[in-house]
């Protein structure tokens, strides 16, 4: 009987060690609404209370108890890095989550990356409100042998995941309804991109990015490493890696850059190229611009763009160089942070107070981020 006692208690143990259920605090310390933003949280954080989490088993539920998406983060290692979901908190405010063992459901993808080697090794990412991409080695051997640093914008009105559709039907300057690429980029920044600047001059690499590494894919967040081979800057051979994250519900990309060389500190700009401009507008940190499509025979049918870079303790120069900038200096080895975004008029966007309201969200996130407890 003794033995028997002994197994049951054991056996319910071993029941609760494998059910432990960890609950998720996400407060708003700001007054300003947080709308979709991912929490992170480390794996090793999270399994070290519940072993028994996997990367296949993992739930996150929400303060009602239903089921919510999440991501297992892997950042291109082979074991799991991170645990990401989106959580929207009014100002002052906080709410809570559980995360436990479970039966994962199958989540929409709202975030996808991939090189586009049928296109000269294009590399385009994009979530369910914008689309990027930036070009590869063999576009400087095709017909148009452009090298550039620049990142062009596609504009989107829909929802759902348009690369590989458009990329398919190779007709993606023309909008059928799900929105077209109709920004110019040629050997600028494009909508985001960054580069040396010494002596009043940029220094763009000399080739486009030499290697590219999916990180992570959907359905919440797609990340991609890029790798530039050195180039020469003012004298000096400076590399780049480039490691740039879009998550869902968002506009904003997270631009990592790490620049090395022989050099104390280098001056980097990040921004945008102008066009036809019809606005721009500066805070702390940040600049933002509305122009004309540039890309397009029919500007006045086709819209108005929208762009954004967020490099909190920049220099701010709203034109020059042709450009919208943000400056700062860099270390070598060092990660220098900004963030870009770009808008549609006919895409969710309706003004550029609208726009100047979603950049001043993304400057509270980075500034006070959500507070996150585990108990």
């Amino acid at each position: 009987m003794k033995k028997a006692i002994l197994l049951l208690a054991a056996v319910a143990l071993a029941a609760c060690q494998n059910h432990v259920a960890i609950e998720v605090e996400v407060a708003n310390q700001t007054d300003v609404a947080r709308n979709a933003e991912t929490i992170e949280l480390c794996w090793k954080q999270l399994t070290t209370i519940n072993p028994q989490l996997k990367a296949e088993n993992i739930v996150v539920k929400s303060a009602e108890g239903e089921e919510i998406p999440s991501q297992v983060i892997y950042r291109g290692e082979s074991e799991p890095q991170a645990l990401i979901f989106q959580a929207s908190v009014e100002g002052g405010d906080e709410t809570l989550f559980t995360i436990e063992e479970g039966i994962r459901a199958e989540y929409e993808q709202q975030a996808f990356g991939r090189q586009v080697p049928e296109r000269y090794d294009d590399y385009a990412w994009e979530n369910n409100l914008c689309a990027y991409r930036l070009y590869g080695p063999a576009l400087e051997t095709s017909p148009e042998k452009l090298i550039t640093p620049g990142i062009d914008v596609w504009v989107k009105c829909t929802e759902k995941l348009v690369i590989n559709e458009w990329y398919a039907s190779g007709d993606y300057h023309h909008n059928y309804g799900d929105g077209m690429d109709c920004y110019k980029v040629g050997r600028t920044l494009g909508g985001g991109a960054s580069v040396p600047m010494v002596e009043g001059k940029f220094w763009p690499m000399e080739h486009n990015y030499a290697t590219c590494t999916t990180l992570d894919n959907g359905p919440i967040r797609t990340s991609v490493k890029l790798d530039y081979v050195a180039w020469d800057v003012n004298g000096t051979p400076v590399s780049l890696v480039k490691i740039i994250t879009l998550d869902a519900n968002q506009r904003f990309n997270r631009m990592e850059n790490i620049y090395e060389g022989e050099f104390d500190e280098l001056p980097i700009a990040a921004g945008f190229v102008r066009h036809d401009v019809k606005g721009t507008e500066a805070g702390d940190g940040w600049l933002a611009m509305v122009e004309a499509v540039s890309d397009s025979k029919q500007p006045e049918v086709d819209g108005d763009i929208y762009q954004a870079v967020v490099l909190p303790g920049a220099e701010l120069h709203a034109d020059l160089l042709g450009h919208s900038l943000a400056v700062k200096a860099t270390k070598s080895g060092e990660k220098l942070t900004y963030y870009s975004a770009s808008g549609w008029s006919q895409g969710g966007v309706e003004n550029m107070e609208e726009w100047v309201e979603t950049i001043k969200e993304q400057a509270a996130s980075i500034e006070s981020p959500l507070q996150v407890t585990l108990r």
